[in-house]
């Protein structure tokens, strides 16, 4: 039987190889300077982790453990609901947070909106007020990441990060999990940054640090709903909504430059700290994780 190093080296190194010559060969095929297709290549990325785990589980675990080996069990609990949820708290206490700490004005997204689509020639004087109302745009976002982001985008990432990399990490620890597989994913992260600006598009090389940072803030309160949900799909919910909300904290920002670019500025990392804070008292050590 092949040990838990070796199985994590395999997935890492086809899941960054896979994910890396993606982005790195579009790039210089000339393509990342298209915005057109510079959403389809990252979007192809993230195929590299589920790709990996499915090899990975096909070719190390037995036919009967596969489905625990990637978290795929569906028996939603109460924790799918929160998986929907903490997204909104974080984005909500992120703009907050960079809103009293930096002084920058509140914007109403509704309005952002409106501004952006009449700055490109579109008309919504016909449109139903309620279109571009901040809720509704809200509510359309997170319906977005739940039945668009999460099926189609992030589960494709979860099946490896929180799937089968959970799988072989987690009997070392919750903590030692959550910051490894943090550092882990936001490196894979870095070519998607250098060469596309993915999030920094200004601070490319300082972004890759800064995002690595955020991934391991991050990571804690993702695998909590992986570990409390018994599921990847929870975890997969809980990406795909944070990731739909993840413009509107920087639309709802006046003059979101770096380093108040939303949720992944300064008040993101406050909005974190804070939902890491949480974690520990939840994650206490007795807690167990549940069936998987």
């Amino acid at each position: 039987m092949m040990s838990t190093a070796n199985k994590s080296i395999i997935f890492l190194a086809l899941a960054f190889a896979i994910s890396w010559a993606i982005v790195i060969g579009a790039h210089f095929a000339g393509l990342s300077q298209n915005p057109m297709l510079a959403m389809p290549i990252l979007a192809a990325m993230m195929t590299g982790p589920a790709i990996s785990a499915l090899i990975c589980t096909f070719a190390f675990e037995k036919k009967g453990g596969r489905v625990k080996a990637l978290g795929l069990h569906f028996k939603p609990n109460f924790w799918w609901i929160l998986a929907w949820l903490i997204p909104i708290l974080i984005g909500v206490g992120s703009v907050a947070a960079t809103v009293l700490v930096s002084g920058h004005h509140y914007v109403d997204i509704g309005a952002g909106v409106r501004a952006v689509a009449e700055a490109q020639g579109q008309d919504l004087s016909k449109a139903p007020a309620f279109a571009t109302s901040t809720w509704f745009i809200v509510c359309m976002a997170v319906v977005f990441g739940a039945l668009i982001n999460m099926p189609i985008l992030t589960l494709t990432e979860e099946l490896g990060w929180r799937g089968y990399l959970y799988g072989l990490w987690r009997p070392s620890g919750f903590w030692r999990t959550s910051i490894a597989t943090g550092a882990v994913w936001g490196v894979w992260h870095a070519p998607a940054i250098y060469f596309y600006g993915l999030n920094y598009p200004d601070d490319r090389v300082l972004g890759i640090g800064l995002f690595v940072a955020f991934c391991v803030l991050l990571t804690p309160i993702i695998t909590m709903v992986r570990e409390r949900s018994g599921s990847v799909w929870a975890a997969g919910l809980f990406h795909g909504t944070f990731n739909a909300l993840g413009g509107l904290t920087i639309a709802a920002i006046a003059s979101p430059t770096f380093p108040w670019n939303g949720i992944v500025g300064i008040g993101g990392f406050v909005a974190l700290a804070v939902g890491v804070l949480i974690t520990l008292v939840v994650q206490r050590p007795a807690a167990a994780p549940a069936a998987a």
